[in-house]
């Protein structure tokens, strides 16, 4: 177990300044204008009407144009869109969307969607296994901000698409990949039930909190962390509309902030969200816990760091995350 903890520990670490990398990639390419859509066009370099059916030209995150399979069939993915493709009707042979906990090992969502004999190249935002993407034998690669470095070695491969957006920019993200796919009335259609969804968890949360205040907390062996943007946090402010407490601290670029426990003098939420992988963390131990309002009332709703990690930023974990907390919620709020 300790060493899981610092596991996780590390990967948050990791997952911190990656995020931080991450937003300022992305805020360049918006700033230059680029990047924000793939600019798909159907056609062939040979004119004929059977190459124009059988590829489309896409400009990707740097804007330059690649000619890729209209109905690609082995797609190697280590954007980190993995989830994504699956929404939108494809099967990728390859992935980087791995467990933090373990990444030679897809997340437990992928684990129950993705087909057998799926290849794994490593955590999509780290140094990927370039020779596992040349066995997978793809017809397109889609690669992330973070891949930047093996882009040449990439594209001796086959056709490769850098995506401009990163961990924390599912919505971007999501719209880039349909549109190069030439799918983006299935995200679209996707988006709306989603929202719809959201919709109705935020009806059936607040008819029993009303007006009651949320915060998102990670608690870990040394520090705490207070989020407001990205991840759990986005799904509960942003999808859900949940009002958030006062004094939750304006975030570093990774969504969040590092505190100490004295943050949590200008913190008293009516409902609090612990991500934690256990009770032995630096806040539940701390004298602070049992003074706050959402502890007083039995008010806290776990889940684990990694989870929060393996599904809060992808479409089918946000789904199901949605579906959780709305369930412990109200079945809290009404036992």
């Amino acid at each position: 177990m300790s060493g899981l903890k610092k596991a996780v520990g590390v990967c948050a670490c990791l997952l911190s300044m990656v995020l931080i990398f991450g937003c300022a990639a992305q805020n360049k390419t918006a700033e230059n204008g680029g990047g924000a859509s793939p600019s798909a066009t159907v056609g062939g370099a040979s004119g004929t009407k059977e190459a124009e059916e059988q590829t489309r030209t896409v400009k990707d995150a740097k804007g330059e144009e690649v000619v890729i399979p209209a109905n690609p069939q082995r797609i190697a993915d280590i954007s980190g869109s993995t989830e994504e493709l699956l929404v939108l009707g494809f099967q990728p042979v390859l992935t980087g969307n791995t467990d933090m906990g373990n990444p030679t090992e897809v997340t437990p969502i992928l684990k129950q969607k993705l087909q057998d004999g799926v290849s794994i190249a490593g955590w999509f935002q780290t140094e990927v296994n370039v020779e596992a993407i040349l066995q997978a034998k793809p017809d397109l690669i889609l690669a992330g901000p973070t891949q930047d470095g093996i882009y040449e070695q990439l594209t001796k491969i086959a056709p490769t698409v850098r995506i401009p957006y990163g961990f924390n920019a599912f919505r971007e993200r999501f719209a880039f990949v349909a549109q190069m796919l030439g799918k983006t009335g299935d995200m679209e259609a996707w988006m709306t039930e989603y929202e719809a969804q959201a919709q109705e968890g935020h009806d059936r949360i607040t008819a029993v909190t009303k007006d009651e205040t949320f915060a998102v907390v990670e608690a870990t062996a040394k520090e705490v962390r207070i989020y407001s943007r990205t991840g759990i946090a986005d799904l509960v402010y942003h999808d859900l509309k949940l009002p958030q407490a006062p004094g939750v601290p304006e975030p570093d670029a990774w969504g969040g902030k590092v505190t100490s426990l004295e943050g949590f003098i200008d913190l008293d939420p009516d409902h609090l969200i612990l991500l934690a992988d256990g009770s032995d963390n630096i806040l539940e131990q701390s004298g602070f816990w049992s003074k706050l309002q959402a502890v007083k009332a039995g008010n806290v709703y776990r889940m684990t760091s990694l989870q929060n990690y393996n599904e809060a930023f992808f479409a089918l974990g946000k789904k199901a995350m949605i579906a959780q907390l709305v369930d412990d919620i109200v079945k809290h709020a009404n036992s």
